[in-house]
């Protein structure tokens, strides 16, 4: 290298050996910080201490972007995670905790785009957990659970429409499961499913009519 700069200043290219010059430096720098790493959406975390066996409702919701919660155990592993809740883009975790030490909510937004949001952690209602319970049945397909459930949750509470939005869910779902591809919408209901969707989305009509 130190040949080759000597005679290109004999050429007169001093300006090409300066900058040959400053590469050769800049190869030889030693670097200040070398990190990999992997950008996560935009996320807030909150720790709280949680006993054994307590049920908790966990919300999450924002009138600016979708929402979603996730909750880490003691371990920082995710033990439950939620993006959309009774048909809404806000986020509710309901769950028993396992084991007592310091769990973590994890206030996300599904697209990254930031907004203002309220998280709120409490003990969980007796309606909470029958309805939630009723909103796993209808995931796993358990249709005739989920009415029992859905039913169970409107005598806890019956000024809430979810429930009944649910019920009618549920008993489309059953209907739906026992007939197949032999479904044929509303023509394949038995009277008495056709009555009971009916009354209960009307149910939920009253209900927010009346808000």
């Amino acid at each position: 290298m130190t040949s080759f700069i000597t005679q290109l200043r004999r050429a007169g290219l001093t300006a090409l050996v300066s900058v040959l010059t400053l590469a050769a430096g800049a190869a030889q720098a030693e670097s200040i910080l070398e990190q990999s790493g992997a950008l996560e959406p935009m996320r807030d975390e909150y720790s709280f201490t949680a006993e054994a066996g307590e049920t908790l409702t966990i919300e999450l919701e924002s009138p600016d972007f979708d929402t979603i919660l996730s909750l880490l155990d003691p371990s920082g592993a995710e033990l439950e995670v939620n993006d959309d809740y009774n048909g809404t883009l806000n986020s509710t975790i309901v769950i028993t905790i396992p084991e007592s030490g310091e769990y973590t909510a994890v206030a996300g937004s599904f697209s990254g785009q930031g907004g203002t949001y309220d998280l709120v952690i409490r003990t969980a209602t007796d309606y909470e957990r029958v309805y939630d319970r009723a909103t796993d049945f209808m995931v796993s397909e358990d249709y005739g659970q989920a009415i029992e459930a859905y039913t169970a949750a409107i005598s806890l509470d019956d000024a809430n429409p979810n429930a009944y939005l649910g019920r009618a869910d549920a008993y489309w779902g059953q209907a739906y499961l026992s007939q197949g591809e032999d479904f044929d919408g509303p023509n394949s209901l038995s009277d008495a499913a056709r009555s009971a969707i009916v009354s209960d989305y009307e149910a939920a009509a009253a209900i927010f009519e009346a808000e």
